[in-house]
Formats: C-alpha cells, sequence, structure tokens
C-alpha cells in the first residue's frame, strides 16, 4: 500500500504520456492502411486522342502509377445504340481514348491539381476529370482528425510531463537531507541522485507494462470481438509486442529528463 502511494503520482501521468505514445503509433499505422485504401478507390478519368501507354502518362507526371485503358465496346454497350456492326465499328474507331489512372500515393489536393496542370499540357490529351470535390472533402476531413489527434496526444503529454517533474521535486526533497550529507562527503551528483533515478526506472518499467496491457487486452478483447469493419480489418496493426520496447524505451528517456531537470535545478539553487 506503501508503494503504490508513493508511485501512484508517478506512474497515472507516466502512464497517461505512454498511452498517448501508442495511440498515436496505432492511429499512425490504422491511417496509413486507410490512405492505401482510399488511394487504391481513387482514379483520374482522361480523354485523349490517341492511344497512350503508361510511360507517356509518366512522362508529364510521376505520381502515374497505373493506366488501365476503357474498352470502348463497353462504352457503346453502356450507351446501347441500336445499329449494325459495321456502324458501330465505325463508331467505335471515331472515339476516342478512355483511361482510368492509378496515382503512386494519397497525394494532397494541391498535388492532384498539379497532377491534373501537368496532363493538361499534352496536346493528345482533350479532357480530365480528378473528381477534385469529392477528393478534398474526404482529404480535408481525414487531414483535420490527424491534427486534431496529434493536437491532444501533444498536450495531454505535455501535462503528464510537467506531472512528473513536480512527483520528481516532491521525492527529491524526501531525500534532500541524505543528498547534502552525501554531497558533503564528495559524493559525484550521480550517486547523489541514485535513488531518484533507481525510483523512477522502476516506475518506468512499471508504466510501460500497464500501458501494453492495456492495449494488448483492447486489442484482444475489444477489437477483435468488435463489427466495426475498420477495426476488424486493422486488429494486427493495435498493438505489436515490439511496441513494449518502444513503450519501455520511451518511458525511461522521459523520467531520465525528469530527474536530470530536478537535480540539476536543485544544484544551481
Amino acid at each position: 500500500m506503501k508503494f503504490i502511494k508513493t508511485h501512484i503520482s508517478l506512474i497515472f501521468p507516466l502512464v497517461a504520456i505512454l498511452l498517448g505514445l501508442e495511440f498515436f503509433i496505432v492511429f499512425d499505422r490504422t491511417t496509413d492502411s486507410f490512405e492505401k485504401s482510399l488511394q487504391n478507390g481513387y482514379s483520374m478519368m482522361v480523354v485523349s486522342k490517341n492511344e497512350m501507354s503508361i510511360d507517356d502518362f509518366k512522362a508529364w507526371d510521376e505520381h502515374i502509377e497505373q493506366v488501365i485503358e476503357l474498352e470502348k465496346n463497353k462504352i457503346l454497350e453502356r450507351l446501347d445504340m441500336n445499329k449494325d456492326e459495321v456502324k458501330k465499328k465505325k463508331f467505335a474507331a471515331s472515339l476516342p481514348n478512355f483511361y482510368s489512372l492509378k496515382l503512386d500515393e494519397y497525394v494532397t489536393v494541391s498535388e492532384l491539381e498539379g497532377v491534373k496542370s501537368n496532363l493538361e499540357k499534352s496536346e493528345n490529351i482533350l479532357s480530365i476529370e480528378n473528381f477534385h470535390s469529392s477528393y478534398q472533402s474526404k482529404y480535408e476531413l481525414f487531414s483535420f482528425i490527424k491534427l486534431a489527434f496529434q493536437t491532444f496526444i501533444i498536450f495531454m503529454s505535455i501535462i503528464g510531463f510537467f506531472l512528473i517533474v513536480k512527483q520528481m521535486e516532491v521525492w527529491n526533497f524526501l531525500h534532500a537531507q541524505r543528498m547534502k550529507i552525501m554531497e558533503i562527503f564528495g559524493a559525484s551528483l550521480f550517486l547523489r541522485s541514485k535513488v531518484l533515478i533507481n525510483m523512477a526506472f522502476i516506475d518506468a518499467v512499471i508504466s510501460a507494462l500497464i500501458t501494453s496491457t492495456i492495449f494488448y487486452a483492447i486489442q484482444n478483447i475489444w477489437v477483435r470481438g468488435s463489427q466495426m469493419e475498420i477495426l476488424k480489418d486493422n486488429v494486427e496493426a493495435m498493438f505489436s509486442f515490439s511496441d513494449v520496447i518502444i513503450l519501455l524505451v520511451a518511458s525511461i528517456v522521459v523520467v531520465m529528463i525528469a530527474v536530470y531537470l530536478v537535480v540539476v535545478n536543485v544544484k544551481e539553487e
């Protein structure tokens, strides 16, 4: 009970920081997957006078990754024209070439306009439809959610760090007399701060394990049993055992920085 009372004030804000870090890692993984799905689901429609290959399109813009030629017969079927075969063939020959273009990444709205502008420089291209309005609405919503989430994590981490520093100051005050005696006898700064470092290290390990356990439980209890497709598709991205190492290193770095700031500040005073 005494251990909990002594360490909870540090473990709680440190877990909050680590939760924010892990949420950021998970969000980055899932958004990469979501961006990939948006990229795969998006295509530009291009109409050209003559036939064009992927190299022809890439010559105008390197973002072009895949070119799919739309068959003229299917276009005629959609038109449902009552013509004999000879007239259909003549009409098909008079039709321009239609292409569906896939991009190599999920580009920004301005980059999308840049792709269109580059393609329009070709005299062979008659028309381009990049579905700007639909793309822009999805991109801006996605960007806003990403920015809001990252901003929240940053502010939560800053508040958590200040709480950790305050707890270090409390620990430093409790051990001030012992540290002063060690200083009189010529002990180095590291030796005088060893108790704080040991306590902080223990709490860092405990916080990393608590955070890892929380996300492991989220992955295997909540996400796997969820009916939401976006969660089921990204269940493996919710937690990886490599995250334990990342959280452990991050927690140790945070508490060591806090110990250093407190000890140096006391020394200067």
